[in-house]
């Protein structure tokens, strides 16, 4: 299933750059490197924001302009978690950008996009068979996940390699968690860098 997910992400850009590979005045170039150092809390939208970082993951991901310019751009992003309270993770998302600037290089964004996310257990988990007991270990469980983002950044395309630092709250949805709550809210504190090469 993660390598379906994969192969439609990775195609799904591909076809996008070919629609917009040309660069546009502002000199914004296609498919960044994108880093990001990750807070991860199983917590509604801006509570529990100190929990947050106790819980922390990488990332890296990448994106393509949707119009040759950098206000609307499509990301794909993999991500690793760590949280000892519900399990550690693994995310993969895409979300379409809006990137409209501020002032000068000062932008915020909007995002929304859809993803997998693969979730193990934070303890030895039990399953009963016969009347006994059994081990099933700390394997985890996959969900589908919506996230919706704000961010806040710095970005200034004039140089040959362009380091464009940022940071995202951003509030996810998970659905199927558990039996008894259909959706389950968790939230992400990220703080990275777009970093742009000049091919």
């Amino acid at each position: 299933m993660i390598r379906k997910i994969v192969v439609f992400f990775i195609t799904a850009l591909a076809i996008q750059s070919t629609k917009g590979q040309a660069e546009a005045t502002n000199g914004y170039r296609n498919f960044p490197l994108i880093v990001t150092l990750q807070f991860h809390s199983l917590s509604m939208p801006f509570k529990n924001l100190k929990g947050n970082f106790k819980n922390i993951g990488i990332g890296i991901g990448t994106e393509v302009s949707r119009n040759g310019k950098q206000n609307w751009v499509q990301q794909v992003n993999l991500m690793w978690y760590r949280n000892k309270n519900v399990g550690n993770g693994w995310f993969i998302y895409s979300q379409a950008v809006w990137r409209p600037t501020l002032v000068n290089n000062l932008y915020t964004e909007l995002k929304l996009g859809a993803g997998y996310m693969l979730n193990s257990r934070p303890t030895e988990s039990f399953k009963q068979q016969n009347g006994e007991w059994i081990s099933v270990g700390k394997k985890g469980k996959s969900f589908f996940a919506i996230p919706v983002g704000v961010s806040l950044g710095y970005a200034d395309f004039s140089n040959k390699i362009d380091v464009s630092p940022f940071a995202s709250y951003q509030f996810v949805l998970v659905k199927d968690y558990n039996e008894s709550i259909p959706l389950v809210p968790q939230t992400l504190i990220q703080i990275g860098s777009r970093i742009h090469f000049n091919y």
